[in-house]
């Protein structure tokens, strides 16, 4: 049998949330971006610069009138556009309460139960 999608060791859904990327190490970078997808191992978001395969950063994501706070490594940067990169982070550090809200989240967005845009404010 042929397979056309690779086999994910965690469950994703599209889920668009605002968060705020902030390398570490290196010169500072801070910016704004919008998550495409969400999983318990990471998420998807389109940003303007190129962040640097393997780069670590703190991410903040606001999910549900609260703020996830979680390390992660870029995984992949894919073009999308002339002025914009999709960039696939995987979460190394997530405390239980937000992986359970994470859990909970991409579980009732995969049920088809959640709406298809979040209603969380774009950071300012």
């Amino acid at each position: 049998m042929l397979r056309t999608q690779p086999i994910r060791r965690f469950p994703r859904a599209h889920s668009e949330h605002p968060a705020l990327v902030r390398l570490l190490g290196g010169p500072r970078f801070e910016d704004f971006a919008r998550t495409q997808t969400l999983g318990l191992g990471g998420c998807m978001f389109v940003s303007r610069a190129s962040l640097g395969y393997g780069s670590l950063m703190e991410l903040l994501i606001a999910l549900e009138g609260r703020v996830v706070k979680t390390d992660a490594r870029v995984v992949y940067e894919h073009p999308k556009g002339e002025d914009r990169l999709e960039v696939g982070v995987e979460f190394l550090r997530v405390s239980a309460t937000d992986r359970a809200l994470i859990e909970t989240l991409v579980a009732r967005k995969r049920q088809g139960n959640g709406a298809s845009r979040s209603h969380d404010p774009v950071p300012a």
